[in-house]
């Protein structure tokens, strides 16, 4: 009896032991998944810039002066292998401790009587890494229950991952990737068995045993390595030879710093990332090259800096990147990226005003434009060449890059409509009111980017592109801003039929026309080569030779470069065609071979035009072509540069019909501009005829006047600067006359100021308020008008 309840209590008590362990074990399992490692490692990282191929372009050191590149997304073969073979053998098969590397490390130290081996495993040098502390037995018995917590919640190939970002690699060199970089300047995967071993025994003793330091330590470790990985037969024979061979590196190399200004920019947003980009670092070394070798060439001539960037069309994808040549003093800006900066646009626009025109019908590609002396208030806008055409073709106008004809066209098609153009465009720094820039504005009155100027350009190509090769259709994703990061597009992309900024004809019209611009001496008879390219190109230069531009366009890319000197300074030298073009055509040159622009005939509207004014033609228009226009343009005027003309039967003189006899009227339909426009355009068209004055008596109207004013201006207020006496200063006044031997006598404000040949221009004194001039030839055409004085 006394013996069973004795059992009994035993049973109770065993029972209740039982219960409070597995209490207690319940605690400490729970403590045990509540303390879940998390932030292992809170350390810095390095900025790492990668091309397209994941190959290194630049980086920016840590925040805490390390070299530590973010972990990548897998371990290279040869280093793995290495590493588990020399540091954790069994890695994969315990559970964060290994008991015999444990064992064997006590002993070794118990009979040295020193510690010589730590018996860690990889999982237990990973939380040594994270957490560093005292070398003691206490920490180590710490180190031991962390290891075998961060088995549990983590596997394997993560915390060997995290061993080989963390790891160090001797100075302030942390981490596989950058210590590839620094000691074989290339990456982990590309490394040799010879290199992989070295770099696996480094983080065993980094302070004792680099590159520099107990070079005969290092190899040796090396080698013993080597043979390691030879008997396990993980090397072959002449693996094993050829790596023994291969001698240590001397010292570090710098880290690649192939896209300085790209990196600058990324680190804004991006810091302590790896960053995957675009840009092709074949080709961003290639024209880095081609880039500084120009500058070098041009810093003879003071001019400092050049940049370039190369986009694909069809993805808006940045393939180069070089934000300025590369220099050493910091006074010549070479450490600006002139990509991303704000210059002066010069005459780069000129061709978005040109499809605008055409798409609004303001123009047609072979419209006449006049080419004259042209007055606004407090702005006479001048052709580079100080000439004037009288009239040029809209397409010429556009691929000889002429100041006036455009101004003039910016004037007719608004200035406010235009810069709201450009907003939707892209130009992000045009944000300004227009009466900021006024009608300066085409001629580089306000600044852009390379960047957005690219974005832009590549876009234009992208919607004609993909109208003739797609359907006929617009997408709304045409138009879209340059990027460095691989996109997914999606499939099913919005399609309409109206064109959302510009119609694919009207591109095709401007990018037709800039294909004729003349290209560079170097460039000379390129058509003549079946391996030329098409290029569709504009330069500009900025006022004051500040900023040089050139931008090429296929189908396939565009370049943009620019040139001068990022502090502002201007040099006669710093001009679009001559610094910039040769730059850009150098860069294509690098480029695969592209095609031409494909016509979009679905967007095209047939009619006739007069051939000598490019206006649809009239009922007095004797030579006629058919020719194509952009589909949007439904209506525009008929030519006003043709007439019936009536002249007596030798021709020589004008007449009306009442004053000739029977049967002796000469009528003929002619070409016949205004008299202004007349007097430049005959100088550089000798087949021009002139029409004969009018016979005595028989003057038909003042339709045909043998003479006008050039300055003043019709219709303008005349704003004249006050001397230093309080009167207003002189003016000169300007006149043309169909017959280039004609006098004139000039009268101003009722007094007869004196008499003019060839080139009639006068000096008057003008009065506040409303002033007259007078002119009469020597048939006695006379011609009057009136024009506003105001003080200023």
């Amino acid at each position: 009896m006394f013996q069973f309840l004795r059992i009994n209590k035993l049973n109770v008590s065993i029972s209740k032991n039982f219960k409070v362990r597995l209490f207690i074990g319940v605690l400490l399992l729970i403590f045990f998944i509540l303390t879940k490692p998390r932030n292992l490692f809170d350390t810095p990282y390095s900025t790492i810039l990668t091309d397209k191929e994941s190959v290194l372009l630049g980086a920016q050191i840590a925040d805490d002066g390390q070299w530590r590149f973010p972990p990548g997304d897998s371990i290279p073969f040869k280093f793995k292998k290495s590493l588990l073979l020399f540091e954790d053998e069994y890695f994969y098969w315990h559970p964060g401790i290994n008991p015999v590397s444990i064992g064997r490390a006590i002993v070794q130290n118990i009979k040295e009587k020193k510690q010589v081996s730590g018996g860690s495993t990889i999982t237990m040098q990973v939380i040594r890494l994270s957490k560093p502390a005292k070398r003691n037995v206490f920490n180590k018995i710490k180190e031991i229950y962390l290891a075998v917590r961060l088995e549990f919640f983590i596997d394997k190939d993560s915390i060997l991952s995290l061993y080989v970002a963390e790891a160090p690699f001797g100075g302030n060199i942390v981490g596989l990737e950058a210590a590839a970089w620094r000691y074989f300047n290339r990456p982990s995967f590309e490394l040799t068995w010879a290199e992989a071993a070295l770099l696996s025994v480094l983080p065993n003793a980094p302070a004792m045993v680099h590159p520099g330091k107990n070079r005969q330590q290092l190899l040796e470790k090396r080698n013993r390595l080597l043979q390691k990985l030879y008997q396990k037969q993980v090397i072959d024979l002449i693996t094993y030879q050829l790596s023994l061979a291969e001698p240590l590196p001397e010292k570090p190399f710098p880290i690649p710093q192939k896209a300085t200004h790209l990196l600058n920019t990324m680190l804004k947003e991006h810091r302590g990332k790896r960053i995957e980009t675009t840009i092709d670092h074949r080709l961003q070394q290639l024209a880095d090259n081609v880039i500084n070798r120009h500058a070098d060439r041009l810093k003879q001539n003071q001019i400092h800096n050049a940049a370039a960037i190369i986009v694909s069309v069809e993805t808006g994808h940045v393939l180069a990147y070089i934000g300025n040549s590369r220099g050493e003093d910091i006074t010549k800006g070479h450490q600006v990226d002139i990509i991303r900066a704000s210059r002066s646009s010069g005459s780069v626009l000129k061709p978005i005003l040109y499809a605008k025109s055409l798409q609004e019908g303001i123009i047609l590609p072979k419209t006449l434009l006049p080419d004259v002396p042209t007055y606004y208030r407090n702005f006479t806008p001048q052709n580079y060449q100080r000439r004037f055409d009288g009239a040029v073709f809209a397409d010429e106008a556009l691929s000889r890059s002429l100041n006036v004809p455009f101004v003039r066209l910016l004037n007719e098609y608004g200035g406010d409509i235009f810069l709201n153009d450009l907003q939707k465009m892209g130009f992000t720094t045009v944000n300004k009111p227009y009466s900021h820039y006024g009608l300066s504005l085409i001629l580089g009155g306000s600044e852009v980017t390379l960047w957005d100027l690219a974005g832009c350009y590549a876009s234009l190509a992208r919607i004609l592109n993909n109208f003739v090769e797609k359907g006929s259709v617009y997408f709304d994703n045409d138009f879209k801003k340059l990027t460095f990061f691989p996109q997914k597009y999606d499939k099913k992309i919005k399609q309409q039929f109206n064109p959302f900024i510009l119609s694919a004809s009207a591109i095709y019209f401007t990018l037709k026309a800039l294909t004729n611009v003349q290209r560079p001496p170097e460039e000379l008879g390129w058509e003549n080569f079946s391996s030329s390219r098409q290029i569709a190109w504009k330069t500009g230069t900025s006022y004051g030779f500040r900023d040089a531009w050139s931008i090429g366009i296929t189908p396939e890319y565009v370049v943009a470069v620019w040139v001068g000197n990022a502090t502002g300074e201007g040099h006669p030298a710093i001009i679009g065609g001559t610094t910039a073009a040769p730059i850009m055509f150098e860069l294509f040159n690098l480029l695969p071979p592209t095609s031409k622009f494909l016509v979009p005939y679905d967007d095209f509207l047939e009619i006739t035009v007069c051939k000598k004014s490019g206006f649809r033609n009239s009922e007095y228009c004797e030579d006629v072509d058919t020719v194509y226009i952009p589909v949007t343009v439904k209506q525009t005027g008929a030519c006003p540069y043709h007439y019936l003309i009536h002249l007596t039967k030798d021709g020589l003189h004008q007449t009306r019909i009442d004053c000739e006899p029977s049967g002796e009227l000469n009528s003929e339909k002619r070409f016949v501009l205004p008299p202004v426009i007349e007097w430049y355009y005959k100088q550089l068209h000798p087949e021009y005829k002139s029409l004969p004055p009018f016979k005595q008596g028989c003057q038909s109207s003042e339709l045909f006047a043998p003479m006008d004013f050039i300055y003043p201006p019709p219709g303008t207020t005349v704003y004249v600067p006050i001397g230093l006496d309080g009167n207003l200063s002189r003016i000169v006044l300007k006149a043309v006359h169909r017959n280039l031997q004609a006098t004139l006598h000039w009268h101003f404000n009722n007094e007869y100021f004196g008499d003019t040949n060839s080139l009639h221009q006068i000096e008057v004194l003008p009065v506040t308020g409303i002033n007259y001039i007078t002119i009469v030839d020597d048939l006695g055409n006379r011609l009057t008008k009136s024009f506003m004085c105001v003080g200023e």
